[in-house]
């Protein structure tokens, strides 16, 4: 029996709809270059229906921002999380990896980039509800981590950012300048990887390091 409260209201598809148009004319015109009523021409209804829905083109680029920038169920799999910290280090790259290269977030990126002088709002609307509250959500595992001692004490925040930046790199920053398409899994599994081992190696607390060593020199 299908839930009742699963299904979208018809204000929500129409909210859905006027969000998911208004994307495709800012990702392809600009911010400045696109109109209220552009988007309400695209959406097939009158100017004072879309503003029944979204006060301000303001608030319409905020609703396109949470759209994209919220987690999806199918973006982190939960039941596949490894509790491991290495391992999980890993299955966490991989996963932001493949949603922050999709076309949908590369395009958030260059308009925030495009726009930031005109609108620096986009780059700050992107930074505090796409990066920052994402962010905090991890900064609790390598805090977690520091305090098992399997990474040295440090700012679990600065951890968490420079792991990603070592993941993404200049990958990233060349898909978004467009010299190259995103990469393959192949390829986000072997950056991922390899950013894994460079962190590890960097942030190893002194005992995990210790560990290591005689483990090494005890081997046959």
């Amino acid at each position: 029996m299908t839930d009742e409260r699963s299904i979208p209201s018809r204000k929500d598809r129409k909210r859905a709809e006027i969000v998911a148009t208004a994307r495709d004319l800012i990702f392809r015109e600009g911010y400045a270059g696109t109109s209220m009523s552009q988007i309400a021409a695209a959406v097939g209804g009158s100017k004072q229906t879309l503003y029944n829905h979204f006060q301000s083109k303001e608030q319409l680029l905020l609703a396109i921002v949470q759209d994209i920038v919220d987690p999806k169920p199918e973006d982190y799999d939960l039941t596949v999380m490894p509790s491991e910290f290495r391992a999980w280090l890993g299955w966490f790259g991989r996963s932001t990896m493949k949603r922050i290269m999709s076309h949908t977030h590369i395009s958030l990126q260059r308009l925030a980039a495009a726009e930031a002088l005109r609108f620096p709002e986009i780059g700050r609307l992107f930074d505090e509800v796409g990066i920052k509250p994402g962010y905090r959500m991890i900064t609790q595992s390598f805090a977690e981590a520091m305090d098992a001692g399997t990474l040295r004490r440090a700012d679990p925040l600065t951890a968490a950012e420079q792991f990603l930046e070592m993941c993404a790199g200049w990958t990233l920053r060349r898909v978004i300048w467009n010299i190259r398409p995103a990469p393959t899994e192949a390829e986000i599994e072997k950056n991922v990887s390899e950013a894994v081992s460079a962190f590890m190696d960097g942030y190893a607390s002194s005992k995990a390091t210790a560990s290591k060593r005689s483990k090494r020199k005890t081997r046959p």
